[in-house]
């Protein structure tokens, strides 16, 4: 993978100064308006209401129905496929990976799995050994050197894989076990430009808290609603971190993942884009753990957002050679998901709560001349289209998921906003001190309630 696209270098010279001139310009706002909020939500605006503006089409969008194999997955001569799951001190859920992966309903003989472990990981390798594993499993550790994240030990795997067609789990995912085998099924009647599918992400221990219950609704309006939408559009995904389904020799074209991205997910669907490659929605499930304390919720929201800042370095250095390659309406697609979302967390519960002060005091319509008629309408706007682009989507995703007795909890989901901008402040910190920390979140502290949400599929 060329730098080019490669979060290692950072960012370059050019950025540096745009990023310099955009401070001076939001600087030079609020000395001509007298109120640095109000200056940033005017220069920032048109970047924020780009993103929301994307993901309320995208959410609306209707998905497709899947090709007619994609209902039937029973290919009489199934391809070769190769399963990947990265682990590290994933002791508590080793036993339950192996034997969730051990029912996919997919011909052994046809089926390679490879489990990739760090080389300083002895309490996870000493749970695999403790029970024996069946011989289409793998374990692979990954050597000592280079970046400790998720992506490096993906390419390792990479290096090794024989399927025609390639998948990730992550260590507490519990996939359909038809998944394989749809996933095979699609992409053997969908174009080859179509080299990934990205699977439904359900959280399925909502009732072990506030935080676990509002991820099941954000989940609903990210993988129900934004992404297959996104896709049924033929536009970039910035894809989730699991249960992506790949052609391994598009992957293998494209250098594998960033090894230096702490979300090489997203990085990955965006170079998906930049090819002129297609991601396609794929109707099944993985079921997913969320966190359930605050601590672990801000280490896993802080490595997202961080390495959502890393997706928008590395695929804003060439702007117009992008441009040229995934056509502007694209570019500006992908970019909203980035850095549209970045910008959104970073700010959007600060503009919210200047308009709601203004309202309150009586001056959000009191304008003194034209210039405060402007910066307040503005304010208004962002404001309102935020909170149509949050409760819109995740309305829309519960009812696909027919989890409508999440919906009451939406009243709280302007205190989820305000911990996200929370996260996004501190990924930020992150990232100019220690841009390739892997953050670990914990996994096996959740009870899993897979019935619960099966019987809600697509």
């Amino acid at each position: 993978m060329g730098d080019a696209v490669s979060a290692k270098e950072g960012a370059t010279g050019r950025q540096r100064l745009a990023f310099v001139a955009f401070l001076g310009a939001i600087a030079l706002g609020a000395v001509l308006t007298l109120s640095p909020i109000a200056a940033a939500a005017l220069i920032l605006s048109p970047f924020y209401l780009t993103h929301v503006l994307f993901f309320l089409g995208a959410a609306l969008e209707k998905p497709r129905s899947p090709p007619r194999n994609g209902d039937r997955p029973d290919l009489v001569d199934p391809p070769r496929y190769t399963v990947m799951a990265p682990l590290y001190r994933e002791a508590r859920v080793a036993q339950q990976l192996t034997a969730t992966l051990g029912e996919l309903a997919y011909p052994v003989d046809r089926l390679q799995i490879i489990l990739l472990l760090e080389a300083d990981d002895a309490e996870t390798l000493a749970a695999l050994a403790a029970r024996p594993l069946p011989a289409h499993f793998q374990v692979l550790v990954v050597p000592p050197g280079g970046p400790r994240t998720k992506p490096n030990a993906l390419n390792h795997g990479l290096a090794v894989a024989t399927g025609d067609y390639l998948t990730i789990f992550d260590a507490e995912d519990l996939p359909d076990p038809d998944q394989l085998m749809r996933a095979a099924s699609m992409f053997e009647t969908l174009p080859a430009d179509t080299v990934c599918l990205q699977a439904r992400l359900v959280i399925d221990n909502a009732p072990d808290g506030w935080l676990p219950l509002m991820m099941s609704i954000e989940y609903a309006a990210l993988f129900d609603a934004a992404k297959c939408g996104f896709a049924t559009m033929a536009m970039p995904v910035a894809l989730g971190g699991t249960s992506n389904h790949f052609r391994r020799a598009a992957l293998l074209e494209l250098g594998g993942w960033d090894a230096w991205n702490v979300t090489e997910d997203a990085d990955l669907g965006l170079q998906i884009a930049l090819k002129g490659w297609l991601v396609a929605d794929l109707p099944s499930t993985t079921l997913e753990e969320a966190p359930i304390t605050l601590r672990a919720w801000f280490s896993q929201r802080r490595r997202w957002l961080k390495g959502f800042m890393q997706t928008c370095v590395s695929h804003s250095r060439k702007p117009r050679q992008a441009i040229r390659s995934m056509g502007l309406v694209n570019w500006l697609c992908g970019m909203a998901q980035v850095a549209g979302a970045v910008i959104g967390s970073l700010l959007f519960p600060i503009f919210t709560a200047h308009v709601a002060w203004n309202w309150v005091n009586g001056q959000l319509f009191d304008n003194d001349g034209w210039v405060d008629a402007v910066l307040n309408t503005v304010a208004l706007w962002v404001a309102l289209c935020g909170v149509m682009s949050a409760f819109v989507p995740a309305l829309i995703g519960m009812s696909r998921r027919r989890t409508w007795h999440l919906a009451p909890w939406l009243v709280t989901l302007p205190i989820y906003l305000t911990l996200i901008s929370a996260a996004a402040w501190m990924a930020l910190v992150d990232y100019l001190r220690e841009p390739f920390r892997w953050l670990k979140t914990e996994h096996g502290l959740g009870v899993r309630r897979p019935g619960a949400f099966r019987s809600r599929r697509e």
